[in-house]
């Protein structure tokens, strides 16, 4: 019993002492304190930069930390976190100078009493030289020539994904460099007032992966801009035709005439440098010959400066285009009227006279060449009249006019060979548009014993003359006539044109002395051509003048024939720039 009792007291006193001892070990923990972490960032995000990266992430549970670990490989990085790198609750960081790969980011925030928050990893990547090498520029694939203007043409982004924008430099008219964008979504990119044939240089830039922070600038391609398919017709070929129905434009003194092609483009205040339709005078229309055939692409129309006076500047114009003027009159004056006639609607231009002193705009070519341009008003700002102070007009495949024959006459001066010898009658047959030889009488005929010699037409128009064709006998006919060597000569008017003494001929042989060059020089002829002619093969040649003076009057002078004799020429035909009819 002693025992037993003995047994329960040891049990009970160690018993005691282990509670004793767990009490303890649950005091001591509590007396430790609970483990306290510092702040965090949210929904860490790593974004791509060129051998860099920027770390972000939201500060809403950053509470006070004011540090930032950023382990990585073998590194450790500690930032101070600041205000300069928040930003609309987001905090930005730059992780410099890393190499091109991918990283695992281990991100840990310290705040000021030395709590560090749980961990984060998050992935990210910088890139680098070989990145940008294997990315592809965006590429121009053609230039183009649209309504609105010259164009060039992008291919689309599906191999350069990564290209936000290209810049572009090229050349301007002013020999200045022009600077543009093109960006992710546009294909195209037009290029005003380029210079033709000038350098163009696309350089593309790319960001730096997706979301990434840095923009890199891509090697440069380089382009030569396209020559202008059209050039600025001459002006100086330029007339206004004034048609029945046209409206001249000579209102208040205007004298269109003289001033709408002259290069002038501004107006102070007088009217005498316009074309005026005058009030009431909308829709109107009138005629300009381009003194060329042409594919018109493009027209330029200068206005009044709307700071002085808008009211006159058209707002709508339609540009109209015939080949000639037969039966090309327009009663009435309605589109239809114009279709009735033949002529053909080229382009129709809506134009913001009201704020712009000048429109150009490109015309769409058609096939056939054009020589006529009619000029139709529809609306201006004030719809009562309308004020243009310069044209000017460019074209392709330019090609001189075929002069009217039925206006070329002989002049026959004293010292001229008439060329009727054998009854020739030049007068009426060498421009009738038949060069079929049948007999002497069928053309000019010089008689013999008349190498060198010369006569004088009247064109009926002064042109810039480019071309001239003859036509002969043909040579399975006779070629002893045909000339071997011919010479043009050119003047404006015939005062004080004579030349040496008269021409004398006696029984179809002259006897008279011919005219020299020096006689002619000395009475203000100018030489504007010299040929040598296969007189011995050939029965027509074309000789190509290219003459830069005004030729109303031109003296064909036969140096020499294949006989030395005499010479026949069949038919004359003629090519040149502009017809002036001129008093």
């Amino acid at each position: 019993m002693k025992y037993n009792l003995f047994k329960i007291s040891v049990f009970t006193i160690l018993l005691f002492i282990v509670s004793c001892g767990d009490i303890d070990s649950i005091h001591e923990q509590y007396l430790q304190g609970e483990q306290v972490y510092a702040g965090k960032l949210d929904t860490l995000e790593v974004k791509p930069g060129y051998y860099r990266a920027q770390l972000e992430g939201q500060t809403q549970f950053l509470g006070n930390s004011n540090q930032i670990i950023i382990e990585y490989d073998d590194q450790t990085d500690i930032y101070d976190i600041n205000e300069d790198n928040f930003q609309n609750g987001i905090y930005k960081l730059i992780l410099p100078d890393l190499e091109e790969k991918s990283y695992e980011f281990t991100v840990t925030t310290q705040d000021e009493i030395g709590n560090l928050s749980v961990s984060q990893i998050v992935a990210g990547f910088a890139i680098g030289d070989i990145f940008v090498s294997d990315q592809d520029p965006r590429e121009i694939i053609d230039f183009s020539f649209e309504s609105d203007g010259a164009y060039a043409n992008f291919y689309g982004n599906a191999q350069s994904e990564n290209v936000i924008y290209t810049l572009v430099d090229y050349e301007n008219e002013q020999q200045q460099i022009t600077r543009d964008t093109v960006f992710f979504d546009d294909s195209k990119l037009r290029l005003q007032q380029f210079k033709p044939e000038g350098i163009l240089n696309t350089t593309s830039v790319i960001q730096s992966g997706l979301n990434g922070i840095d923009s890199i600038e891509l090697a440069p391609l380089n382009y030569v801009m396209p020559d202008l398919p059209y050039t600025e017709l001459n002006k100086n070929y330029m007339s206004l035709v004034n048609m029945p129905s046209d409206n001249p434009g000579t209102y208040n003194n205007a004298n269109p005439q003289e001033y709408l092609f002259d290069d002038i483009t501004s107006w102070n205040g007088d009217d005498t440098f316009t074309y005026n339709s005058g009030p009431s005078s909308i829709p109107s229309h009138f005629t300009v010959d381009l003194g060329v055939m042409t594919t018109l692409r493009r027209v330029d129309i200068n206005m009044i400066d709307p700071e002085i006076d808008p009211s006159s500047n058209p707002t709508n114009v339609q540009i109209w285009g015939r080949d000639n003027l037969l039966f090309a009159e327009t009663p009435v004056g309605d589109n239809d009227d114009f279709i009735n006639s033949g002529w053909v609607l080229l382009h129709e231009e809506q134009i913001n006279g009201s704020t712009s002193n000048y429109s150009s705009f490109i015309v769409e070519p058609l096939s056939s060449l054009k020589r006529f341009i009619r000029i139709k008003t529809t609306s201006s700002v004030n719809n009562q009249s309308v004020k243009i102070t310069e044209l000017s007009f460019f074209g392709e495949n330019i090609a001189p006019v075929e002069l009217d024959k039925s206006d070329f006459s002989i002049v026959n001066m004293p010292s001229d060979n008439p060329g009727t010898a054998y009854g020739a009658n030049p007068s009426l047959y060498l421009f009738d548009n038949n060069s079929f030889y049948s007999g002497d009488e069928f053309g000019y005929h010089s008689g013999e014993n008349a190498v060198p010699g010369h006569f004088t037409i009247d064109l009926g128009a002064s042109t810039y003359l480019q071309k001239l064709n003859f036509e002969f006998r043909p040579t399975w006919s006779f070629n002893g006539n045909t000339p071997t060597q011919i010479e043009i000569w050119s003047r404006s008017n015939l005062e004080n044109a004579e030349t040496g003494s008269n021409f004398e001929i006696l029984d179809n042989e002259v006897v008279s002395e011919p005219t020299s060059s020096e006689e002619l020089i000395a009475s203000n002829w100018i030489l504007i051509n010299s040929s040598n002619i296969d007189g011995q093969s050939v029965s027509n040649v074309e000789l190509e003048i290219n003459s830069e003076i005004k030729s109303r009057f031109i003296k064909i002078r036969y140096v020499n024939t294949v006989g030395e004799s005499a010479c026949q020429i069949i038919e004359i035909g003629a090519l040149g720039f502009g017809s002036f009819i001129e008093n």
